[in-house]
């Protein structure tokens, strides 16, 4: 198992789109748009201060534990894009379709936001979750 940590607030890839007349998405590389690929950058560099192992080519069920400063996240299931994408251009991965399946958890941690990211690789790991009435 690889356990990663990203500090900060996660960002979401949808904020950050443009739309052309023609209605394709971009990412734009300068102005307040471009956060969005430093923080694809800063993803990748911590990811690469934690691990130094040769690339992971196989499947890897995924945890992730977003841990925001406060209630105002957005739309939860638009982080893990950006999350990805950092993890593919860090090199631990080849292809973020590697990332499955990916469990998502959020959490309120006012002190210290980040995100942590659980890696199993599918070969030697095996998930199962119970889903239980209160």
């Amino acid at each position: 198992m690889i356990k990663l940590v990203i500090p900060g607030r996660p960002i979401s890839k949808s904020n950050f789109k443009l739309h052309n007349v023609n209605g394709q998405a971009w990412m734009p590389a300068k102005g307040k748009y471009s956060k969005y690929l430093a923080y694809e950058n800063m993803i990748a560099g911590y990811v690469n201060q934690q691990y130094q192992g040769e690339q992971i080519e196989e499947n890897l069920i995924t945890v992730m534990k977003l841990y925001f400063p406060n209630k105002k996240m957005g739309d939860l299931h638009n982080y893990p894009k950006s999350i990805c994408d950092g993890l593919e251009k860090s090199g631990i991965i080849k292809n973020d379709k590697q990332l499955k399946p990916v469990m998502l958890f959020d959490f309120i941690d006012k002190e210290n936001p980040r995100v942590e990211i659980e890696l199993y690789p599918a070969s030697e790991y095996a998930i199962e979750y119970n889903i239980v009435k209160k």
